[in-house]
């Protein structure tokens, strides 16, 4: 049995391998581009192309994304600390991760229904 553990083991590592360089490397040649990562859609009667809609930089993302990677972090390090045991979030840091999402989302829906604040 043990021995079924570690090939286990051992294909799951290979698989997050190759989808962890298969990204890196759409990265790396253009195939997912980050260009427009941190904007967001805002309503815009006046857009150029007649959608109705433009794009503009979003404080909500950059917010949203540095929350989340400070969480996965965290959580990367602690299943390194103690990779045989599964990690116990604190509720200030779910609650932390959940808080952005809802300024997120609540600051997508004001600007999807209303446009950007102060027009």
């Amino acid at each position: 049995m043990n021995s079924l553990v570690k090939l286990a083991s051992w294909a799951g590592l290979v698989l997050f391998g190759g989808f962890f360089s298969v990204v890196l490397w759409k990265l790396l040649t253009g195939g997912i581009s980050l260009s427009y990562l941190l904007d967001g859609d805002v309503r815009d009667p006046n857009s150029p192309d007649g959608s109705g809609f433009s794009t503009s930089p979003s404080a909500g993302r950059a917010q949203t994304l540095a929350v989340t990677l400070f969480v996965a972090g965290w959580y990367l390090l602690q299943v390194i600390h103690n990779p045989r045991q599964f990690p116990h979030l604190p509720n200030a840091l779910v609650g932390s991760l959940a808080g952005s999402q809802i300024l997120y989302l609540g600051g997508k829906a004001h600007s999807m229904l209303f446009g950007k604040p102060g027009e």
